[in-house]
């Protein structure tokens, strides 16, 4: 496999020009040894909507946003569905929630079903200067993996780039406000970001996403201006050509202004019920989840009133057998039933456990404990995934179980051994 020092290189046609590079990336070397024919190098950039991601297997020292894969690597029929994920692969993230763009300039993602010209010395991604982007989910960056196996190791260049910024000025209500950004002693409230950390499609919404997340505001009704002496903010879903000159905010003695309303980060209400997601996606799904419980306690009545007895003939055995305790035992019994009456009490499905669990063994605590779940392998439970450490009682016997406070499927609201169950 070609090195990264020996790396092609293709000029704004797309076809290969005739460079090469020394390990700084600077000098002259060894002639560049071709690659396999039919084949090319696909460079691209990771992002997720607040900016972009680190590359687990970069190219150059000075730049570790941009990678490259060789199109052979592409599972035929190759399509932006193959490809998304392939980059997925080696990258270590999750398939959900992609959007792959066939350069760093479109407003459009691709289609996974369409097929991309991979071979020879054009299409998508032929050049660093114009690489494919591919946007992922935050949430699925979060638990991404380091992935050694499928990618050569290779020696680090440094790039010979010119670095382009958007200039723009901070206000609060009071009036501007420190930049976290700022790069010049004298303007403290003048910062910038580099225009390829901007995730497509360049609008004003992902300009503004971009430098909420470097500045790490806190505040709500942020709004981008043109200019401090613009008579209204530009709206979000405006188109901005942020790899030309013409942008605003292009010159550093004419940049934008960010303005935003100092109260709880990303947007929220000062008084807004802390237990809400913020996140539009998310609040989104849990608004479709709300919906669809809704549906089913109105067209699943029989199964919910046969829950209810289920779980008050579960009740009446587990205080027989409490009954049928040794007296030193009373206060355990007590404090059970306690929980007991609290889970019945909440019965219906809190809005907030989105997050699906699978049994993977069967297990019986359930019908020594009644605060806890009986386990069936397959069965599916539903919880808020914050992980509980609660005790679980057997007769003289008191363990500590690490847990989540979950539902079943009949609405039932107990706790479910971490151990034995996975999300799925």
């Amino acid at each position: 496999m070609p090195t990264d020092e020996t790396r092609p290189s293709y000029g704004g046609d797309g076809k290969p020009t005739s460079t090469s590079f020394s390990k700084d990336g600077r000098g002259q070397s060894e002639p560049i040894p071709e690659i396999k024919p039919g084949s090319r190098y696909i460079y691209y950039r990771v992002y997720t909507k607040d900016g972009p991601l680190e590359s687990n297997h970069p190219i150059y020292l000075n730049d570790r946003f941009i990678s490259r894969i060789l199109s052979s690597s592409v599972k035929p029929p190759q399509t932006a569905a193959s490809l998304t994920r392939y980059i997925c692969k080696i990258e270590g993230l999750e398939l959900r929630k992609l959007a792959l763009y066939q350069s760093l300039s479109d407003d459009t993602a691709l289609d996974d079903s369409i097929h991309l010209s991979l071979r020879g010395n054009t299409g998508p991604g032929a050049s660093d200067l114009n690489p494919m982007a591919l946007v992922v989910d935050k949430h699925a960056a979060e638990g991404r993996s380091q992935v050694t196996s499928a990618v050569e190791p290779q020696d680090l260049l440094e790039r010979d780039y010119e670095q382009r910024y958007v200039y723009y000025r901070v206000y609060d209500d009071d009036g501007e406000a420190i930049s976290k950004m700022f790069f010049g002693d004298n303007n403290p409230s003048l910062g910038r970001v580099n225009t390829l950390s901007v995730p497509p499609p360049h609008t004003v919404s992902s300009l503004k996403n971009r430098i909420i997340k470097s500045e790490d505001i806190s505040g709500h009704n942020v709004q981008l201006f043109e200019d401090e002496g613009s008579e209204s903010a530009m709206n979000d879903s405006d188109a901005l050509t942020l790899l030309s000159d013409t942008f605003p905010g292009f010159e550093e003695d004419q940049p934008i202004a960010i303005t935003y309303e100092p109260g709880v980060k990303n947007g929220s209400a000062e008084n807004e019920d802390p237990t809400k997601i913020q996140i539009p996606e998310l609040r989104e799904a849990l608004a479709q989840i709300k919906t669809e419980l809704e549906e089913a306690n109105l067209t699943h009545t029989r199964e919910l009133e046969e829950a209810n007895r289920t779980y008050a003939r579960e009740l009446a055995e587990v205080r027989e057998r409490w009954n049928n305790a040794k007296e030193t035992h009373e206060r355990e019994i007590n404090e059970a039933l306690s929980s007991l009456h609290q889970l019945q009490a909440q019965l219906i499905v809190p809005s907030i456990f989105t997050k699906k669990l699978k049994a993977t063994k069967d297990w019986e605590m359930g019908m020594v404990n009644a605060t806890w779940h009986s386990l069936k392998t397959g069965e599916i439970f539903y919880t808020d995934g914050i992980i509980r450490r609660e005790k679980w009682r057997n007769g003289p016997n008191v363990y500590d179980w690490e847990c989540y406070l979950a539902t079943n499927s009949f609405g039932r609201l107990a706790f479910a051994s971490k151990v034995y169950t996975v999300f799925c």
